[in-house]
């Protein structure tokens, strides 16, 4: 995987740098990761939040960056569409991962909020490897993908 991620056009990084930019501000502000005077946060960050939020932000920006050119294959774009998919619920399950456990008004609803900081609270880090392997996933898919649609096999 980390070949095909050197063997990239320099054209995707940038791209992938913006995408991971705004998928950064829009899991980091509304869970308070970012702080801004819009949210607010009743239980401290941590560490692991940030790193969280950074590692799936590059994970989805570089998903998103790389777009196979278009083939006119049903099966490809399926496949492209499941992936945009995938990376959607990538982020969400991220958002889950950092956001503060006593925010999450479902989780409050279900157990409380004891219950969200001594049961939430513990499981959020499984959470947030829950969505890296997720991301890493669709990633792979994707340079698949991309990789099929960039150098088609020969057909005899």
């Amino acid at each position: 995987m980390l070949r095909d991620l050197r063997e990239l056009p320099r054209t995707v990084w940038p791209r992938a740098v913006v995408y991971g930019a705004v998928a950064a501000v829009l899991i980091g502000v509304p869970s308070d990761v970012i702080d801004t005077p819009i949210f607010g946060r009743p239980v401290e960050t941590g560490w692991l939040d940030y790193v969280i939020l950074l590692v799936t932000s590059a994970l989805i920006g570089l998903i998103f960056a790389i777009r196979p050119a278009a083939s006119g294959d049903a099966v490809t774009e399926a496949a492209v569409e499941r992936q945009g998919t995938s990376t959607i619920w990538g982020g969400f399950v991220s958002f889950l991962a950092v956001g503060c456990p006593v925010c999450n008004q479902a989780v409050v609803a279900l157990v409380g909020i004891s219950g969200a900081l001594s049961w939430w609270a513990p499981v959020q880090p499984v959470v947030g490897l829950a969505a890296l392997a997720l991301l890493v996933w669709t990633l792979r898919k994707r340079l698949r993908t991309y990789q099929a649609v960039a150098c088609p096999l020969p057909t005899s």
